[in-house]
């Protein structure tokens, strides 16, 4: 380990707390499993910034592999920056497609988990994210979010629109306000609250919360679980067929057909957005209110 890097990605960490830009809880896990040998202050932290034509896009592309990333909106900051607990391991670059982050060699050798912070002087527009093990913590976003979770964690915070595949890892997101388009295939997504539906769950679960009020909507679970939460001032169609499967609402559905083959309909409001579920060997629950 770098003593003076392993110092300067504290100070650095130490100043985006008290600016407001890091809760102490983020930075905890931030700092947790860092070296605690005593080095010289820096004054200001190591950081990597990229050459910029001027032509960069404010977009991020970002792949994260056995790391923990947290990504900031820092107007202080000149141009997009990264720092990291260890030198040489990262690299931040100026692409036609937006700011990339990744690794700059296959993980190997040291295991000891690699943690950085990229700061940008403008919220960023559209994020496309993988994750294959580690973590990634990103901002409220002004446009596109795609992710690709394949074992690790994604956390963020509101985007125009969402796009997901989880297979295996966890998929924490807070409010989408346009389409959300939703894969799950091993795994966890969470979704606080969103404006639209169009999820497949084939293993794994889905939590969902949102307004639904019109257009039409869809969820089709195939051996997994899918918990949704139609919020206040939602207006409802439902229709649901299952196969050897379990439905449940907490409103009044109407429940036809026979052991193996099941269909559920019922109505919130004025039924302006239609929503379509199809279970097989899987679960759904919906809740209301």
């Amino acid at each position: 380990m770098n003593e003076h890097v392993d110092e300067s990605f504290r100070a650095q960490v130490d100043r985006l707390v008290a600016e407001g830009k890091l809760t102490p809880e983020e930075a905890a896990g931030l700092l947790e499993g860092t070296e605690q040998e005593t080095a010289a202050p820096a004054d200001l932290p190591v950081l990597q910034t990229a050459a910029d034509s001027g032509d960069t896009p404010p977009d991020l592309v970002l792949k994260v592999s056995g790391y923990s990333l947290t990504v900031i909106h820092d107007p202080a900051t000149a141009q997009p920056q990264l720092s990291a607990n260890r030198e040489g391991e990262l690299s931040l670059t100026a692409t036609p497609d937006g700011w990339r982050v990744a690794r700059t060699h296959p993980l190997q050798g040291n295991h000891s988990l690699l943690k950085a912070i990229l700061s940008v002087p403008f919220v960023p527009r559209n994020v496309a994210a993988q994750v294959e093990g580690g973590s990634l913590t990103l901002p409220d976003l002004g446009g596109e979010m795609r992710a690709d979770v394949n074992g690790g964690n994604l956390r963020m915070g509101s985007a125009g629109s969402l796009q997901a595949d989880v297979n295996g890892g966890n998929l924490n997101a807070a409010v989408i306000r346009g389409p959300a388009h939703l894969s799950v295939n091993g795994g966890n997504l969470t979704l606080t609250q969103a404006a639209s539906l169009n999820a497949s769950v084939n293993g794994g679960n889905l939590r969902w919360a949102g307004q639904l009020t019109q257009g039409d909507h869809r969820l089709e679970v195939n051996a997994g679980s899918a918990t949704l939460h139609l919020l206040p001032g939602s207006n409802v169609q439902l229709d649901a067929d299952v196969t050897v499967g379990a439905f449940k609402a907490d409103f009044p559905t109407h429940k036809s057909g026979g052991f193996i083959n099941t269909r559920h309909s019922g109505q919130l409001g004025s039924g302006d957005a239609r929503l379509s579920c199809r279970v097989a060997a899987g679960q759904v629950k919906v809740v209301a209110g």
